[in-house]
């Protein structure tokens, strides 16, 4: 079996939230509201190109401030891997057990087995090079995930997964949604694409790049605002 390890994203959308997190003086108790899978975000997808140098700047300035915070350093001993290589079937079984399975977009819990050492990890905030740091950046990130998102208020749907270019990538369409527990109860609910690269060593993906339907801007917005539970927000 292959060991699933932490890290995500790049999603650098949890570190938006864990400093919209800051604002909340103290925990806050939230009620688990049912989670609405029915809603479908249909726009133009959104990618690193088209964030404004601001609000990347921003990102990564809290980034390098939880790990500060946070401590910790990539390993420096080379990783052990259970396989030389992995087939496209391989990592489309991988992924699609992270997706429905690990809810990765959320708990961070990637198959590390599936990534190569030096991974390109972009989306539309944040592009950095290496699966350590990826896995540092989340694991970081993790106490705020779980305090102000946990699992009971949280899903990810996984829209499509297909092999794509002939079997030289991966796509997913997905969307994650999930109920904030600060005193005005914000909900993110972000659709988007990722892409995955299969040009690594032994097969593995070289390039994740995700794409959001809504801009980042956008994202923060649905963190600071309250959200109604009747089709809206405050």
């Amino acid at each position: 079996a292959q060991r699933a390890g932490r890290g995500q994203e790049g999603d650098m959308l949890s570190l938006i939230f864990a400093s919209a997190a800051a604002l909340s003086p103290q925990p806050a108790c939230m009620a688990t509201r049912p989670v609405d899978r029915s809603h479908a975000v249909c726009c133009e997808l959104n990618e690193i190109s088209e964030t404004s140098r601001v609000t990347r700047g921003l990102v990564s300035s809290l980034t390098a401030l939880v790990n500060s915070i946070s401590g910790g350093e990539p390993p420096s001993a080379p990783r052990r891997r259970e396989q030389d290589s992995l087939d496209a079937g391989d990592v489309l079984a991988g992924l699609r057990t992270d997706f429905e399975e690990n809810e990765y977009l959320w708990s961070g819990r990637i198959t590390a087995e599936l990534y190569d050492e030096d991974c390109t990890f972009t989306d539309p905030t944040l592009s950095f090079a290496g699966l350590s740091t990826f896995e540092r950046n989340l694991a970081n990130l993790d106490p705020w995930i779980e305090r102000f998102v946990p699992p009971t208020a949280r899903s990810v749907e996984l829209k499509s997964l297909r092999l794509v270019d002939d079997g030289a990538a991966v796509e997913a369409e997905w969307r994650m949604l999930g109920d904030l527990a600060l005193p005005w109860r914000p909900r993110l609910d972000l659709g988007g694409r990722t892409r995955y690269t299969l040009g690594g060593e032994g097969g593995r993906i070289s390039s994740y790049d995700e794409a959001w339907a809504i801009t980042p801007s956008e994202a923060l917005w649905m963190l600071v605002r309250p959200y109604r539970g009747d089709g809206g927000e405050g």
